[in-house]
Parts: C-alpha cells; sequence; structure tokens
C-alpha cells in the first residue's frame, strides 16, 4: 500500500470516529484503526472506564483485534491513532511488528493542556528499540485536538446524559454567571453612543473573547443586525463527539443567557438564532440582536 496524506486522513477520520464512540460510552475519547493494502483490519477504542481496565488503550484493542485476523505478526501493518501511542500502547506497537504509525494529537500538547501522562514519545521508544519504524505526525490534527483540549472535554463531560432538566439548570448558572461578569467588566467593553445593537454586539464580543471575523455583521438594518458566529465553541464541539442536536441544545442551553445579558444594556433588546442555520449543520451559528422601538 502506497502511504499518502489523503488516505491516511481517511484512516484518521475513522479513528476519529471510534473515539467519538468512546466519549459516549464514558471513557476517554481515544480511537486507532489498523490497515493492510488498503483495507481496515480492525478499529478499537480506549475502555478505562467501562471495563475498568487501566491497560485497554485503543492502540493495544485494536493490535489484538488485528491479530485476531492476522496471527501475531501484523508486518505490512499501518497504525493510525487520534493521539500519540504512550510508552504501554508504543511498546506493543513493537512487539507486533508493525512498521508504520500516524497519529494526530502529541503526548507533549496533552501534557500542556494539563493531562496526566508519561513524556516519553513513541519515536524515542523506537529508538531505544532499535527499530526503523516510520511516524506520521499530526494527521489531521486540528480535528483530533478538539478531543483533547480542556474545554472541550470539560464540556463533553457535563454535556453527557444530558437531559432537559439539566439543559434548565445549566441555563440558570449560565444566566448567574454572566450578570457577574457584566457586573464586573462593564468597563471593558465599548459602548456606542445612540446605538444599543451595536452595543450589544461589542458587549458579546468581550464576553466570549471572540474578533469581529469570528463574527461578522453580515446584514443590517432598522430593526437590528445579523452575524454569522464562526469562533470556536466547546458546547459545539461537545454536541458532535455526544451525538447531540445542537438545535435543541442551544436553544434552552444559553440562548436565554445570552438574551437576558443584552437587556443589562437596553430592556428594549433581544437575542435571537436562526436555528435553520446553526453548526455544524452550516458552517456558521446565524444570530440577531434586535430592538423594539415599540
Amino acid at each position: 500500500m502506497t502511504i499518502t496524506n489523503k488516505n491516511i486522513e481517511y484512516y484518521m477520520q475513522e479513528a476519529i470516529n471510534e473515539a467519538f464512540r468512546s466519549h459516549r460510552e464514558g471513557n476517554h475519547g481515544f480511537g486507532c484503526v489498523i490497515v493492510k493494502d488498503g483495507c481496515i483490519i480492525s478499529r478499537a477504542r480506549d475502555h478505562e472506564e467501562t471495563e475498568n481496565d487501566p491497560t485497554s488503550h485503543a492502540e493495544i484493542n485494536a493490535v489484538k483485534a488485528a491479530s485476531k485476523i492476522l496471527g501475531k505478526d501484523l508486518h505490512g501493518c499501518i497504525l493510525v491513532s487520534t493521539h500519540e501511542p504512550c510508552p504501554m500502547c508504543s511498546a506493543a506497537i513493537l512487539w507486533s511488528g508493525i512498521e508504520h504509525i500516524a497519529y494526530g494529537y502529541s503526548i507533549e500538547e496533552s501534557i500542556s493542556q494539563g493531562r496526566s501522562r508519561i513524556n516519553l514519545s513513541c519515536e524515542e521508544m523506537f529508538q531505544r528499540a532499535g527499530k526503523n519504524i516510520t511516524v506520521m505526525k499530526n494527521i489531521l490534527h486540528d480535528k483530533c485536538s478538539l478531543l483533547y483540549r480542556k474545554d472541550a472535554r470539560d464540556e463533553t463531560k457535563r454535556l453527557k446524559n444530558l437531559t432537559d432538566e439539566k439543559l434548565d439548570y445549566y441555563n440558570k448558572e449560565s444566566l448567574k454567571k454572566r450578570l457577574e461578569w457584566f457586573n464586573t467588566n462593564r468597563q471593558s467593553f465599548t459602548f456606542i453612543n445612540d446605538d444599543p445593537v451595536l452595543s450589544a454586539y461589542n458587549l458579546l464580543l468581550c464576553r466570549f473573547n471572540i474578533d469581529k471575523t469570528e463574527a461578522p455583521v453580515v446584514s443590517r438594518n432598522k430593526q437590528g443586525i445579523t452575524f454569522h458566529s464562526m469562533n470556536f465553541c466547546p458546547t459545539l464541539e461537545a454536541c458532535k463527539i455526544l451525538g447531540l442536536d445542537t438545535r435543541h441544545v442551544c436553544m434552552r442551553y444559553n440562548e436565554n443567557s445570552t438574551d437576558i445579558l443584552i437587556k443589562q444594556i437596553d430592556k428594549k433588546l433581544k437575542f435571537s438564532r436562526n436555528y435553520e442555520n446553526l453548526r455544524p449543520y452550516t458552517d456558521y451559528c446565524e444570530e440577531m440582536i434586535t430592538l423594539d422601538d415599540k
């Protein structure tokens, strides 16, 4: 099999799908596939929590599954994993005979996110073993990073086993935090004289620490503005991982708290969304700020 970025990215997406399943099952979000001659031989994910087994890593599970099909010698196979193999998994790769691996997110990056990891790269493990194993790094890195960045993982944990009652509670919690933030930081954003709509827009940019290019205004009339939010959103990433519908989650979770936040500028202001144009179903979230002059 000829290894190209295109086919490795395809296999990495399959590994990412396994990582999504891991999260949904209550595990840690690692996925892996093993490929030979262009065919996926095994798919696996971690089961540390659900099997109560600290050795149940995605790569080890993938090696075990592939060995049941091909035997214990996996020469000619490529292992593709969302995360750089830990020393334990690197040793399993060495013993299996696999000579090519690809990963998306590194051990070093996980450590920078505050995760507990043994700071020993797979390449150093392979070098110490005297094995010439080809390592391809950063495959679909941006997608893989969303599995491991702290804010997305925290939100995924928060939204797991979600109910409408939890969403209503989270909305009240969000409202409390946003009003506390407003009272503390009201001097840090720009009010525009005689223009409460743009003042409210600036307030949201400041609250969510985003740039105008990440939420550009696409139309304006006498009633208000429409803007397209494209900024990083932990709730969006958690919904994608858990298979939740953002059209339902975002309506109950944070639309009301955002609406009440901008009303601190003017009671006539209203925040709303067009739920026909909402990520991940479109490339942006279409959101509106309007002013009722009646």
